[in-house]
């Protein structure tokens, strides 16, 4: 044997031999970890010219209720007569 160096015996064989398997399987993650993170932007579709962009616009609108003179019953302003009683609406 070598002076200087430890004893290749059967626990320092075992531990190396586990150590080595150990480090592998972290090298192998963190490189799985990072094909994952960079392939996360292109697995997206690609937005091309051709793909319309849907754009949502809220409208809110104002409906004015006036109440008959004949009936006392609110309706929508839009209307000439009321829709309850068939009364004109009054100017």
């Amino acid at each position: 044997m070598l002076q200087g160096f430890p004893p290749f015996g059967m626990f320092f064989t075992l531990f190396t031999v586990v150590f080595v398997i150990v480090l592998i399987v972290i090298v192998l993650s963190v490189v799985a970890n990072f094909v994952r993170v960079f392939r996360k932007p292109s697995v997206m579709a690609p937005v091309s010219e051709e793909t319309p962009v849907v754009r949502e616009r809220e409208i809110i609108k104002e409906i004015v209720k006036i109440r008959c003179s004949y009936c006392s019953n609110l309706y929508d302003e839009k209307y000439d007569k009321c829709p309850y009683c068939g009364g004109k609406r009054k100017p």
